[in-house]
């Protein structure tokens, strides 16, 4: 049977595109892998290959020099004597067919149009050189230490307001302190199972102290390494509780800085949500828990999301008896369900145990632990209670400005992070995207480039996710469930660690790499993976979408062997063209 090849999208922002040369004429056999014709699409010239079914370019439909819109049937290749079939070629300003004829099925119609994005209204910038300062930052974690460095290398004259640790959360209270307990189990588990790779390790034991000195030391050099970079870009750094007076002024105790612009970078702090509590009974957060002396026998978790899943992992490997406590029917239930489903699994195995869909209703000491009441009547007992479900926005700093807020007390922004004060932007937890360091730094480089640099608007800001479980999670775009919803016909495929030969040679086959691709034009939708360095493996995924790589262009890419990273090129191959070890 023939196959019609249509006028395939290049780049996302693609409608239409020129034929500006055919490399066979009517009557000539095209290979697989043999560039076919050369596309115009306003921005570059693209050759495309064929990778289908070998045989004859029997009917070219669109001619050299002809516009047509993107999904348009060129031509037609098939064996000798096969029917043509007859199609209808729109012009380049007809509008796009909204079913494909069965004669000619033409790429499936554009997913549902996705959202613009909000406009930034022109704001003139200001004379700050009547300030002490042309920004004030308001903020040392991950977002504003960066933000401040890179407004001080762009020449403005920056200072930065802290009233805790540098490095805020992320640095003291939450990645890197809870990966470095990550290494610890991790190496931990590896010593215990040393025989799986042919080696004998007798009396293996940990330290908790050492574990947590460990920890401590590392917190500290990357702390110290803030305070260094600040100082050496010129950010005059100070240290006490900052409150902003209005758009221009804000005082650090008896301070008063005068300021061209404010940038908020506050963060949030751990959700409280536990109600009818003993007075004697200790919530902890992972504020405390990670400064515990001395491991507990066992442990609640009242959240089994993203930190509830970590701090499992990690307890459950020195020993702790664990018990997740979830109020979603799953966990981590923001990832695709294979993925939390074989997490789950995997928690399990370890001796976790997860209750999910119930909540808490209330806490009691019993004796020397704490016995949590559940709504289904059932009683959890444990020595030590982690609650671990959100966070909310840290305001007092800017609660007399009365910005604009959502209902969940975000701040709202634009795309440059402006608040509803023309003169103080946001950005980081408070603005309420994802939680996560990276992407906090992110938005701090977007507004002070549009403030004091060559600001050009970004068509697309790309964020992945990662969870330090044992199997890593790293995830970034849609799920399968969120491309259907936005209207996409989807095509998806898994290929699986057990299949990789370095994974194997690890010793770690178990979890796979998900690929969710728009069947119509191959654009990558999302990558989802469960298994060894997902953390790392990720930012390939990162790459090809940020560069608007289709899924076979992606999985084209020569990768070398063997590494973990084959398993992402069998996945596109597998969405696109076919896989070739499964």
């Amino acid at each position: 049977m023939g196959k019609i090849v249509n006028m395939p999208q290049f780049d996302m922002s693609m409608t239409e595109g020129t034929i500006t040369r055919w490399y066979f004429q009517e009557g000539d056999f095209v290979d697989k892998g043999e560039s076919l014709f050369e596309a115009e699409t306003g921005k570059a010239s693209n050759a495309e290959d064929y990778y289908d079914k070998p045989g004859k370019l029997l009917k070219i439909f669109v001619q050299e020099g002809e516009t047509v819109p993107i999904g348009t049937p060129l031509c037609f290749i098939g064996e000798e004597g096969e029917d043509i079939p007859d199609v209808s070629v729109p012009t380049a300003s007809a509008a796009q067919p909204e079913k494909a004829s069965a004669a000619a099925p033409a790429a499936s119609a554009p997913a549902a149009p996705k959202p613009e994005k909000k406009e930034v209204s022109a704001r003139a910038k200001l004379d700050t050189s009547g300030y002490s300062y042309d920004l004030t930052v308001i903020g040392a974690g991950p977002g504003g230490y960066v933000a401040a460095i890179k407004a001080a290398q762009l020449g403005a004259r920056v200072a930065v307001v802290e009233k805790d640790e540098l490095g805020g959360t992320c640095l003291n209270r939450g990645c890197i302190p809870t990966k470095a307990l990550y290494t610890s189990a991790n190496q931990y588990n590896k010593m215990k199972n040393a025989d799986i790779y042919g080696l004998c390790a007798e009396k293996v034991g940990f330290d908790w102290s050492k574990i947590m000195a460990r920890k401590d030391s590392i917190v500290k050099q990357l702390t110290g390494g803030v305070g260094a970079l600040l100082k050496k870009n010129g950010v005059t750094l100070y240290k006490g509780e900052a409150v902003c007076k209005d758009g221009h002024t804000v005082t650090v105790g008896d301070e008063t800085l005068t300021t061209g612009y404010i940038l908020l970078a506050t963060g949030t702090t751990p959700l409280h949500v536990l109600q009818n509590v003993d007075s004697d009974v200790t919530i902890l957060t992972t504020d405390e828990l990670l400064s515990i002396e001395a491991l507990p026998e066992s442990l609640a978790i009242i959240g089994g999301g993203v930190i509830g899943c970590e701090i499992a992992n990690i307890f459950a490997s020195f020993g702790v008896s664990v018990t997740i406590i979830e109020l979603m029917p799953t966990i981590v239930p923001m990832v695709d369900k294979e993925i939390s489903s074989l997490l789950a699994s995997s928690l399990q195995a370890k001796g976790v145990r997860i209750i999910n869909g119930i909540g808490t209703k209330a806490v009691k000491k019993q004796g020397k632990l704490n016995a949590l009441e559940l709504e289904n009547g059932e009683t959890v007992e444990c020595e030590m209670i982690l609650e671990a479900v959100g966070r909310r926005t840290v305001d007092t700093a800017f609660a007399a400005l009365d910005l604009e807020r959502t209902p969940k007390g975000t701040v709202v922004v634009d795309d440059t992070m402006c608040t509803s004060n023309e003169t103080v932007y946001a950005i980081g937890d408070i603005t309420g995207g994802y939680m996560l360091a990276h992407e906090a730094s992110k938005q701090g480089e977007i507004a002070v480039n549009y403030l004091f640099g060559n600001h050009q608007e970004e068509e697309k800001v790309i964020i992945p996710s990662c969870i330090f479980t044992e199997p890593e999670i790293a995830f970034v775009g849609m799920t399968e469930e969120k491309a259907k919803e936005a209207g996409y016909t989807v095509k998806t495929f898994k290929f699986p660690f057990a299949a990789n030969g370095k994974a194997l040679t690890l010793s770690e086959s178990e979890g796979f790499v998900k690929v969710v691709v728009d069947a119509a034009y191959g654009e990558i939708l999302g990558v989802h993976i469960i298994g060894p360095e997902a953390s790392s493996l990720i930012h390939e995924a990162v790459a090809a979408m940020n560069l608007e790589a289709t899924a076979a262009a992606a999985g084209n890419m020569v990768h070398a062997h063997p590494t973990l990273s084959e398993a992402l090129m069998e996945a596109f191959l597998g969405a696109s063209t076919g896989a070739i070890h499964i």
